[in-house]
């Protein structure tokens, strides 16, 4: 049974593409099937941080029934699996959002795990992604806006029956000038699975468009999406049991 996990955020830039790649690659690491879905019709990146800037096969032509799933799979040099989207302005214009039930259809049975980078804000089109997604993790910045953005994520994902897992705190600063891990979880009810502090070689694996935990296995921030996907893992193997 497919797991279908949706990353979300309350607002965008707080690093939630990169944070599916990284999630996505530790995952893989510990021996799971899992396929990345580039699910922001409106601004993708999931594609262009991994190397496939204008993709001639994407979920955009697989909704308008141009595409087979097969063919729209792309794999990455690291050994990930996903779909991209397109990029293009017409393109989104010729999408219907409403249709993005479908990829969900086609997926079933395929991996373990699907990570959907969903997305942000809470609007219509990511309501369509959480409507069929069995859990949701929240990534965050370490600010107020950005958490109490988060919390109404939170509810939304709720709303639609998303278990959620946790929270993933991007682009913290050792504790300088932002709220802490106690200040976050007691605003969200919900704990912080990994800790992503500015990292320089982080900065460096998306501009050379790879999974960090792929270029530098060893390296914090590495640490911290394993812990996370070791986290995901356990709970997702609980709950289908």
């Amino acid at each position: 049974m497919t797991k279908f996990i949706a990353l979300v955020s309350g607002k965008g830039g707080v690093g939630k593409t990169t944070t599916t790649i990284n999630l996505g690659q530790a995952l893989t690491n510990l021996g799971k099937k899992v396929t990345l879905v580039d699910a922001n019709l409106v601004t993708p990146n999931l594609g262009i941080h991994l190397g496939e800037i204008n993709p001639k096969n994407h979920l955009n032509g697989f909704l308008r029934k141009e595409n087979s799933v097969q063919n729209i799979l792309h794999q990455h040099e690291s050994g990930l699996v996903f779909i991209p989207a397109s990029p293009s302005f017409t393109e989104f214009q010729k999408t219907n959002p409403e249709r993005i039930k479908k990829i969900f259809e086609h997926l079933e049975n395929t991996a373990d795990i699907v990570l959907i980078d969903s997305p942000s804000g809470l609007g219509y089109e990511v309501e369509q992604v959480l409507k069929h997604s069995d859990e949701a993790v929240v990534v965050i910045n370490p600010t107020l806006t950005s958490v109490m953005d988060a919390l109404k994520t939170i509810e939304l994902a709720k709303g639609h029956n998303n278990i959620v897992n946790g929270a993933i705190l991007n682009l913290s600063n050792k504790g300088k000038h932002e709220l802490s891990i106690e200040e976050i979880e007691n605003v969200l009810d919900i704990p912080i699975i990994a800790n992503i502090r500015t990292d320089k070689k982080v900065r460096k694996a998306t501009h050379q468009q790879m999974p960090v935990n792929y270029l530098y296995p060893r390296c914090r921030a590495s640490r911290q999406f394993n812990k996370a996907a070791e986290f995901i893992a356990s709970y997702s193997t609980i709950n289908t049991d």
